[in-house]
């Protein structure tokens, strides 16, 4: 029965060691990607809505205009409304140079991020 305690005391040692030498990140443990191997990149809303609008409009051949207003017609009301617009748009952030879309944050910022 004693020798079954100092086992598993010596085990739990053994754990709790190689996890801290895997949190200060000198043991390459899969998985543990340290911060300094990414960049990231937050948009806000605004940022995200003037991307997708560009979008479409480019899809839809609307001309943009020198202050960056777009007219959009009546027609494509439900096309550009936001719940349709939003996957179109981190689509077009994603594509433009590795992004992955990483999380939201409740006031609408976006956080995208890839490897360095």
């Amino acid at each position: 029965m004693k020798n079954t305690v100092i086992a598993l005391l010596v085990t739990i040692l053994l754990v709790a060691v190689v996890n801290l030498l895997a949190s200060l990140g000198l043991l390459g443990v899969a998985g543990n990607t340290g911060s300094g191997s990414f960049e990231y990149k937050v948009l806000n809303a605004q940022q995200m809505d003037t991307i997708g609008f560009r979008a479409i409009a480019e899809e839809e051949g609307i001309e943009v205009s020198e202050e960056g207003e777009i007219n959009f017609p009546k027609e494509m009301v439900d096309k550009i409304a936001k719940i349709n617009m939003l996957p179109r748009t981190i689509q077009e952030v994603e594509k433009d140079g590795g992004w992955n879309l990483s999380g939201i944050t409740a006031d609408n910022h976006y956080i995208f991020r890839r490897a360095k």
